[in-house]
């Protein structure tokens, strides 16, 4: 019997579940990425979700639980850890598992978690963004977090990036803004507030943030700020200084930076250094400076060589100065006193002695440090110039092993104040942290200078040294790291180089670039203008007592300086719409500009270096021949394939003349090659000639049409009424398979002559005539396309120009839209666009801000911006 026999109704029969899962049935079903159907069983879901151990309530299982998963936790954290920094953990951690499973747990908590990890999160927090960005910044969020692990390429890719979303989100607040209140400058510095804010959630110092918070920025100022805001490499410069100091800082938190390892800076710091400083000799040997007035060129790395950037040089110039501020002090019977300030333990990441790890260590930097050492220098400065101490000679800051810089100062005071200036600066140096143990005898050491063992600058002399090149330092080894002093002040170099600290300061006394303009002048004698003669005399000997004492002594104040120097100030001197100031010589703020001396007279130009020509070229007219070898010991070429000779084309009528020489061609002495005719007889020129004629029309000013045919036409017509153009040619001797005379021959050729010059005159005319008739229609289409652009309209024959090239591309529109396109429009076709150019429809670009390959600068298109502002007030004020 059914079902249905047995049921009253045909829907009281049983149905199937509603939940159709089965064991054997699939639950997922998904595609590899071989493109293969895979199917998840249900089953297989179930044992995945309950397969991991459930936490217990309470109790020591609890405790035991919650231990294995951090130590699990940490396991994975080691292994995120940038590479530079990772390797020396995740080996270590392999080596316990092998050799000592037991201590594995102990090594995660007890110096992995609480040393290095905490280390390691506190140095990224100082570099990382902020936690909530903005939704214009949201994308960028994970390249910032990886920015440790970046290249050059996702560097410059983040920069692009960033300048691309602040300038596209610049010219929108500043329409907005226009459009709502027609107030440019308003516009303006709103605009640059709506960007300015977002990019201060980088963790990155934003230009004119601080003057608009204080409401003081003004519209200019905004529009200079948003420039760089704009600019790519800004941005590139920014963010490449965050990477590099970012990596620094993690290898010095995390030990990597110290006597035991690597000393002053890191390995890879100290290589890049390396590479960056034959980067830029290559560059400078391959560079060379050419006078913009005369076209003489100089080496490059001569003048680099012999400025202050060579570190020989720096070192010469820091001893004189530093010798005559001691031959001052003596004359003058002041006392030297050597000082040593050294930051508080906190700042340090390892201990001075031994290079063991320091657990007072607060995170800093070398640079932190730096502004702290500084901090504490200006508070001093501030007291000893209320109490009225004055002083000067010069401050030294190296690096302690682990890159903590600390400062070494050489100052002369008056006797009766020594004492006085010694406390004052002691107790500043130790307001921070001044109760720790040690600080009493390492914080800040006093030593006065004692003539029984050495002068004031042999005090110095060795940190001058061992900071710039380890001069007269051969076989001694460095305190700190135990290494030779030489290649420790390479490391100390690069270290310096990585944190932008300063190196060397003077204290007091005239300006030393001052002097460096006033040894420009050389033996010139100013006698015109004595007030400046006795401080060039002393820069020239060189005698430092005397150029201070002639700007006013060694106490003397910037406002009471002597000699000064003279600026030329440039609008829009940069990409950014800066005034640039220039240095261009030294005046007297006596007399004025009446006394101004200029010391830079030449304008230079950095240009690629000529290269060499690859064979020498000779002529051998008049000479021996040379010698047999295996080169000229060989068939000659045909006729068709011979190279073209050196020539030089000399008007008829005129003798040859030593060519002179032109810009781009190495020998003077060398002949200029003939252009050919033909384009294919190009290809049989040697390839120096190929180069000979590149660099002339490179070189040579463009000629127009008009000069040209002129040209042409007068030396057709000098070829035809001048008599002695018929004597050029050659001698013609005999006739071969001619019955003529010799006589007759030439009279013959000369007739020939003749006739080809006459033919020559009656093309001339013609050409003269019809050229004239071309220039008199194209002068009258430019003159009815004027006063039909003046009119607001086009010309008809512009329309149906353009119209019969829309026509060929199958684009059909009105004679309004053609008018629109003859006016700059562009018209979609073909998944591109195309616009009228020279008269023709051409496929153009469609420009978006920020692309690396724009043809105009970031400045140029700030220009644009004001450009359109200042148009539309000058349409609001005449409405």
């Amino acid at each position: 019997m059914s079902d249905l026999t047995a049921l009253a109704w045909e829907w009281n029969t049983k149905r199937q579940a509603i939940n159709p899962h089965k064991t054997e049935s699939s639950a997922i079903e998904y595609l590899t990425p071989k493109g293969e159907r895979r199917a998840l069983a249900y089953g297989d879901l179930v044992d995945t979700v309950y397969r991991a151990p459930l936490r217990p309530r309470e109790g020591d299982a609890r405790e035991a639980f919650d231990r294995n998963g951090r130590a699990n936790y940490l396991r994975r954290r080691v292994q995120t850890l940038p590479a530079f920094i990772r390797k020396r953990f995740s080996q270590h951690l392999e080596n316990l598992e092998r050799s000592k499973p037991k201590d594995v747990v102990r090594w995660l908590f007890g110096t992995f978690e609480r040393h290095v990890l905490r280390r390691v999160d506190a140095v990224n927090a100082q570099y990382l963004p902020q936690s909530t960005l903005p939704a214009l910044l949201l994308p960028l969020r994970d390249e910032f977090h990886l920015l440790p692990w970046a290249d050059k390429k996702r560097l410059k890719r983040l920069a692009y990036k960033l300048a691309n979303l602040m300038k596209s989100e610049f010219m929108r607040e500043f329409d907005f803004q226009y459009e709502q209140t027609s107030d440019l400058e308003f516009s303006s510095i709103y605009a640059y507030g709506a960007i300015a804010s977002k990019a201060a959630t980088l963790n990155i110092a934003i230009p004119g943030w601080a003057r608009y918070c204080d409401e003081e920025l003004d519209a200019d100022e905004a529009l200079r700020a948003a420039g760089r805001l704009h600019s790519e490499k800004w941005w590139l410069n920014k963010i490449r200084r965050i990477h590099d100091c970012w990596r620094e800082h993690l290898m010095i938190a995390t030990g990597y930076v110290s006597k035991v390892a690597s000393p002053y800076c890191s390995d890879p710091c100290f290589r890049e250094w390396v590479a960056q400083k034959k980067a830029n000799f290559e560059f400078l040997q391959a560079m060379e400076l050419e006078d913009q007035d005369t076209g003489e060129r100089s080496s490059l790395l001569d003048k680099v060589m012999g400025s202050v950037s060579n570190p020989k040089i720096a070192r010469h110039e820091l001893m004189v100065r530093m010798r005559g501020f001691e031959d001052m002090a003596n004359e003058m019977g002041l006392v030297g006193m050597f000082y040593t300030l050294t930051a508080p333990s906190r700042y340090h990441s390892t201990h001075v002695q031994s290079g063991r790890r320091n657990d007072k260590y607060q995170h800093a930097s070398p640079r932190q440090t730096q502004k702290y050492l500084c901090k504490v220098w200006a508070r001093v400065r501030a007291k000893w110039s209320r109490e009225g101490i004055r002083t000067f000679g010069f401050r030294v800051a190296e690096p302690h092993h682990d890159g903590t810089p600390h400062w070494h100062l050489l100052l002369f005071l008056r006797p009766e104040e020594v004492d006085y200036a010694t406390a004052i600066f002691r107790k500043h140096a130790m307001r921070e942290d001044g109760q720790e143990p040690g600080a009493q005898e390492h914080r800040f050491t006093v030593k006065p200078i004692d003539e029984q063992f050495g002068s004031a600058t042999g005090y110095i002399a060795k940190y001058i040294s061992k900071n710039i090149d380890g001069y007269g330092m051969d076989g001694e080894l460095d305190l700190e790291s135990g290494q030779p002093v030489r290649d420790m002040a390479k490391r100390v170099r690069a270290w310096a180089s990585r944190w932008n600290i300063r190196q060397f300061q003077q204290i007091g006394g005239a300006p030393v670039t001052t002097w460096r303009e006033l040894r420009r002048l050389g033996g010139r004698e100013l006698v015109l203008h004595p007030e400046l003669e006795a401080a060039r005399a002393a820069a020239d000997a060189p005698d430092w007592p005397g150029y201070t004492n002639a700007q006013g002594g060694p106490f003397v104040a910037r406002d009471c300086l002597r000699v000064r120097l003279n600026y030329e100030f440039t609008e829009n001197g940069n990409d950014y719409g800066d005034t640039v100031a220039k240095i261009t010589g030294v005046y007297c703020p006596y007399t004025g500009s009446e006394s101004v001396i200029f010391t830079r007279t030449t304008d230079y130009k950095i240009v690629p270096k000529r290269k060499p020509s690859p064979v020498e070229i000779l002529t051998l007219e008049g000479r021996a021949a040379a010698p047999r070898s295996s080169v000229n010991n060989c068939t000659g070429r045909s006729g068709a394939d011979e190279k073209p000779s050196l020539k030089v084309a000399v008007p008829a009528g005129t003798t040859p003349s030593k060519p002179t020489m032109h810009a781009g061609i190495d020998h003077p002495d060398s002949q200029m090659t003939e252009l050919p005719l033909n384009i294919e007889d190009l290809r049989r020129y040697s390839r120096q000639q190929r180069q000979e004629i590149t660099s002339r029309l490179k070189n040579f000013g463009r000629e127009s049409s008009d000069h040209a045919f002129e040209r042409t036409a007068r030396g057709l017509r000098t070829s035809v009424d001048d008599e002695t153009a018929l004597t050029w040619g050659p001698k013609v001797v005999a006739a071969k398979d001619m019955s003529l005379t010799p006589e007759e021959a030439e009279q013959r050729w000369r007739q020939q002559l003749r006739t080809e010059a006459e033919r020559r005159a009656d093309n001339y005319a013609a050409a003269v005539a019809e050229y004239q008739k071309k220039k008199a229609e194209a002068a009258l289409r430019q003159v009815q396309k004027r006063e039909a652009t003046k009119q607001g309209g086009v010309s008809q024959e512009t329309i149906a120009s353009i119209g019969a090239q829309l026509r060929s591309c199958r684009i059909f529109v009105s004679d309004d839209v053609v008018r629109s396109i003859a006016g700059g429009a562009r018209v979609r076709h073909g998944g591109g666009l195309i616009a009228m150019s020279n008269g023709r429809l051409q496929e153009v670009k469609a420009w978006r801000a920020g692309e690396k390959d724009k043809p105009t600068s970031e400045y140029i298109a700030v220009c644009d911006l004001v450009t359109r502002w200042k148009k539309a007030a000058k349409r609001k004020s005449r409405d």
